[in-house]
């Protein structure tokens, strides 16, 4: 619980200026993929080790993600007139459009976390991976979707427990998705010749123990 409200401190931090927020979930997915390993380290310094290690290609993924839900946002709420078959398709389009966008963003970033694959290759292996592991896919686009349900539908309920989530939920919320994601990552790790989650072999002192 502590570590998990550590990370949720730093992931608040980190993303405060909005345009940083794609390094710093990159650098919370592979915190918690290292928690749910039992193995490597997620103490402070490696996750800005990991920020600043992925923040080039974090970042461009996180202003295409960012790009692509204002348009699909925009479109749904500004544009599209129900009155209108035309803007029904178009609002229709819309949603699937959001819908596509969470299944590829909850895989994205633990991607680009673990392989420097390029940006457009990883969003292809991440919407890849999120299909093909459905199940799990949708649960953790549940997780997500939590304050958004809430302010929804009981906004008074999230409004006494919104401080929670700077300080605990964000960090329980991607431990909970990374303990989905390492089963189904972990052939992909083996088939690149990678030893699983890089940084394993550092002892807590953050000394190689081989």
């Amino acid at each position: 619980m502590a570590d998990m409200a550590v990370l949720s401190i730093l992931w608040t931090i980190c993303s405060v200026p909005i345009i940083t927020m794609g390094a710093a979930s990159a650098a919370l997915m592979r915190c918690t993929l290292n928690m749910n390993t039992l193995e490597g380290n997620w103490r402070a310094r490696n996750f800005f080790r990991y920020f600043r290690d992925n923040f080039r290609n974090a970042t461009l993924l996180w202003m295409i993600f960012l790009l692509a839900a204002g348009v699909f946002i925009f479109d749904l709420v500004v544009l599209a007139d129900p009155s209108s078959s035309a803007m029904r398709v178009q609002r229709f389009i819309a949603v699937i459009g959001l819908i596509i966008w969470m299944i590829t963003a909850v895989w994205a970033f633990a991607l680009t976390a673990q392989f420097d694959a390029g940006v457009f290759r990883t969003i292809k292996n991440a919407f890849y991976i999120g299909i093909s592991k459905l199940p799990r896919t949708i649960i953790m686009c549940l997780l997500w979707l939590v304050p958004v349900a809430l302010l929804a539908f009981n906004p008074y309920v999230l409004s006494r427990i919104i401080v929670l989530w700077p300080v605990l939920f964000w960090g329980g919320t991607a431990y909970f998705c990374a303990k989905l994601m390492v089963k189904p990552l972990t052939p992909f790790f083996e088939e690149a010749g990678v030893h699983l989650f890089e940084g394993m072999e550092e002892d807590e002192d953050g000394e190689d123990i081989n």
